[in-house]
């Protein structure tokens, strides 16, 4: 698809679309993130049906759809961790236990640096260690929101993996 074509689509459905994926996740810079994902796909597949605005809207809605069940699964796994710490006894004050549960940190964050891209492990630490927001990260780092999500998805992915690996 040519670019014309694509700057007129732009300028006649931006508008419309923003309006979906706001209405779809109540945030507007991952709604602005959605739209412009639909745009780079259009550009990269050259390929657009004859009903433009149906299909450009039934992408938004299926991108926001796909970001909300991402999210879904996220906090389900934070809650499952959150648990499993608290089971394994991880939030005990005795300092005994502090000093293992800092020495098994250690070991989870130097398997992280051996099988995470450098990427994934700057966007973990970041968010974890220097506690910034995802909107920080993505403007320090030049990436969207939801390449912030998706290191850090990728991040506790691979670190539940390692907790599974060494139980």
């Amino acid at each position: 698809m040519r670019e014309t074509e694509i700057g007129m689509l732009f300028r006649q459905y931006y508008n419309r679309m923003l309006r979906l994926a706001r209405t779809m996740l109540y945030d507007d810079e991952e709604s602005r993130d959605v739209v412009s994902e639909v745009f780079a796909t259009l550009i990269k597949t050259d390929i657009l049906p004859k009903n433009k605005e149906g299909y450009l809207m039934a992408s938004v809605r299926n991108r926001c759809l796909n970001l909300l069940a991402h999210k879904d699964v996220r906090s389900k796994f934070e809650q499952a961790y959150q648990l499993e710490i608290k089971r394994d006894g991880y939030e005990d004050n005795d300092v005994s236990q502090s000093a293992s549960t800092e020495q098994r940190l250690q070991q989870i964050m130097s398997f992280a640096r051996h099988h995470l891209t450098d990427q994934t492990l700057r966007v973990f630490h970041m968010r974890h260690v220097d506690g910034m927001k995802y909107q920080e990260i993505a403007d320090q780092l030049g990436i969207s929101r939801v390449m912030v999500y998706k290191h850090l998805a990728k991040a506790m992915n691979t670190i539940m993996e390692y907790n599974h690996q060494t139980r």
